[in-house]
């Protein structure tokens, strides 16, 4: 199940992370209408993260080498969900630091995320050849 896990998020990653890269602006403008629903808002985007987070938190409990990074994005993703479910207003707070004029940090943020990516697929790769 764990290289099962692995594969979906390297899969996900990847679309996300060039989906950042490529279209900074309609991220920003995502979480710009996010924001605007007010607290629904908050909500919209723990049902985005708190799934995956626990989805990874039940299937991949990996605690060494570098699919750890898999096992603590999923732990941050369900912490994540968990905040903006239950404390809205936080979740608010973290989602008013984006702009359109800050758009580029999710290009930054897309280079970050596809280097992830290449390093779980990298790591994959190598595990299935050994």
């Amino acid at each position: 199940m764990e290289l099962a896990i692995q594969r979906m998020l390297i899969v996900s990653l990847f679309v996300v992370g060039v989906s950042h890269i490529i279209a900074p602006r309609a991220w920003a403008k995502f979480f710009i209408e996010l924001r605007e629903k007010g607290e629904s808002g908050s909500i919209i985007n723990a049902f985005i993260h708190f799934p995956v987070g626990a989805l990874i938190i039940g299937f991949h409990n990996v605690w060494h080498g570098v699919p750890i990074i898999i096992t603590l994005l999923g732990w941050g993703w369900a912490i994540k969900g968990f905040i903006y479910f239950t404390f809205p207003k936080v979740g608010l707070r973290s989602m008013s630091r984006v702009s359109m004029e800050r758009a580029s940090q999710f290009a930054i943020a897309g280079v970050i995320i596809v280097i992830v990516a290449s390093v779980l697929l990298v790591d994959l790769l190598w595990w299935s050849a050994g």
